[in-house]
């Protein structure tokens, strides 16, 4: 949010009794050290700030939010419920003042949902003011004793409280409402955070039909920081809730979406890694394979995406691996039109999608026995594991990071190549007790006895076998690509 004027602490003032009509025909402003506790606070695209909503009382704001107190008659909102054809109304003060209960109880559900006790107001927030205590600005619904708190029973009192009042079918009107920028993103915060709670999710899911379809369409056509962002949060949480309980025709809606195939296209935008958006970027990839990860867990839900969209994302998958081992310490950022973003979150200590790229990378070639062949029996890929392995094995510096990387690689080298092997051995050992009988298999030992006491190198990624020019010593390939 930005404010009225190029200066961030120039700000319009309003007089308490002001209308906004009045105010549109004689604009005033001050500097933030004019600005009194009792005014009432224009700022850009449409936003107020009122003192009595500069506050953490849940009550408080979801009254307001959903209009309880008002009479029909005099509701007059574009977000009114009970309103004919209400959304074609113009932004009145009653429809900002619902703007603003809309932040702060967003900002409530986030800092509990994190476990902690303070965030910001949305007038503080815009003045550059320091975060408040929850208990100091209204909110009630603390024990009153020096007890440990349970966040998550005080935020599932609050989500009750949202449910009960109705607030989320006000919340899904401003959603759908394009004309004030933001409130599309804070609207899908406020659901990104109620829909942790599955029970919720799955009710939103059944209550409006049309609500994953406009996520989708969100994550496809919205702006990448106000809307792709956090229509995936809201995604990764009602994705849980269609795999849990395997809602198969929600579950077609993704694949009739092509969602696979629009994640990608914008994987390969060029401009969201430029240097003004490549966080924003590394944030938004991290969630989409977050949410790609959560969907393609069980093999008969890989097994309903086209050939194309596995293929594609395999495919996109290793590019990721890829970028995680390049050397990009002496590349000047500045001079690059694609920035190894990778390489970079890891620069700046910002964790990205490498460990959930694994994961799908894993869950897809694990249906489809042709490609896990196929990267199985690739010299290059393997030496990429090993490589990787290296780099992130349990004394580097980037697993106290994040560990989750480290444990996915683990898990794909175990599956793809140490389970395989082992199963090998054993298929061998059964067909050759089967075929030929117990004497002739001595036989064969006792002739073979010099053969036998060659081995094959105890890492399953390599493919170095002892012969009598090469003795069984660690192999450099295992430890560094070369």
């Amino acid at each position: 949010m930005w404010c009225i004027a190029a200066n961030r602490s120039v700000l319009t003032a309003l007089d308490q009794n002001t209308t906004i009509a009045e105010h549109d025909t004689s604009n005033c402003t001050v500097t933030t050290n004019d600005i009194d506790s009792m005014d009432i606070i224009q700022f850009a695209d449409g936003w107020y700030s009122y003192p009595d909503l500069n506050t953490f009382d849940s009550d408080l704001l979801l009254t307001t939010l959903t209009l309880r107190n008002i009479k029909p008659s005099k509701a007059i909102s574009p977000w009114n419920m009970k309103q004919k054809n209400s959304t074609g109304l113009p932004l009145t003060e009653i429809g900002t003042r619902q703007l603003e209960a809309l932040f702060n109880l967003s900002q409530l559900l986030f800092g509990l949902a994190r476990g902690e006790q303070s965030n910001y107001t949305f007038r503080d927030l815009q003045l550059g003011k320091p975060a408040r205590q929850f208990r100091e600005a209204g909110f009630n619904k603390f024990p009153n004793n020096n007890r440990s708190i349970d966040f998550f029973s005080i935020f599932q009192l609050v989500v009750n409280d949202i449910l009960k009042s109705d607030a989320i079918d006000i919340v899904y009107m401003m959603y759908k409402d394009p004309r004030i920028r933001c409130v599309k993103q804070k609207s899908l915060d406020l659901l990104t955070n109620v829909t942790t709670i599955n029970e919720v999710g799955y009710i939103i899911l059944n209550h409006y039909s049309q609500f994953l379809i406009q996520l989708l369409q969100g994550i496809r056509d919205g702006h990448l920081i106000e809307e792709k962002i956090p229509s995936l949060s809201v995604l990764i949480r009602l994705c849980k809730v269609i795999v849990e309980k395997n809602l198969l025709s929600y579950y077609q809606h993704l694949i009739d979406m092509q969602f696979i195939d629009i994640l990608i296209d914008l994987f390969e935008y060029q401009q969201y890694k430029s240097n003004d958006l490549i966080i924003y970027f590394i944030k938004f990839e991290s969630l989409a394979l977050q949410c790609l990860y959560i969907i393609l867990q069980c093999a008969e839900h890989v097994d309903m995406w086209s050939e194309k969209a596995q293929i594609r994302l395999v495919n996109y998958c290793c590019t990721l691996l890829y970028k995680s081992i390049l050397d990009n310490d002496k590349d000047d950022y500045s001079q690059q039109i694609e920035i190894n973003h990778i390489i970079y979150a890891e620069q700046h200590e910002i964790i990205h999608s490498l460990g959930y790229s694994i994961l799908i990378f894993l869950s897809i070639v694990r249906c489809r026995k042709e490609i896990g062949r196929f990267y199985r029996e690739n010299e290059h890929f393997r030496e990429l594991l090993n490589a990787m392995k290296y780099k992130y094995h349990s004394r580097n510096e980037y697993l106290s990071r994040n560990s989750s990387i480290s444990c996915a690689l683990n898990q794909l080298v175990n599956t793809m190549f140490d389970r395989y092997e082992r199963k090998k051995r054993r298929n061998y050992h059964h067909l050759s007790t089967k075929d030929y009988p117990r004497h002739h298999i001595q036989d064969e030992d006792e002739e073979n006895d010099e053969n036998r006491q060659y081995q094959k190198y105890s890492n399953s990624l390599c493919q170095m076998i002892e012969n009598n020019q090469i003795k069984f010593e660690d192999y450099p390939n295992c430890h560094k690509f070369g």
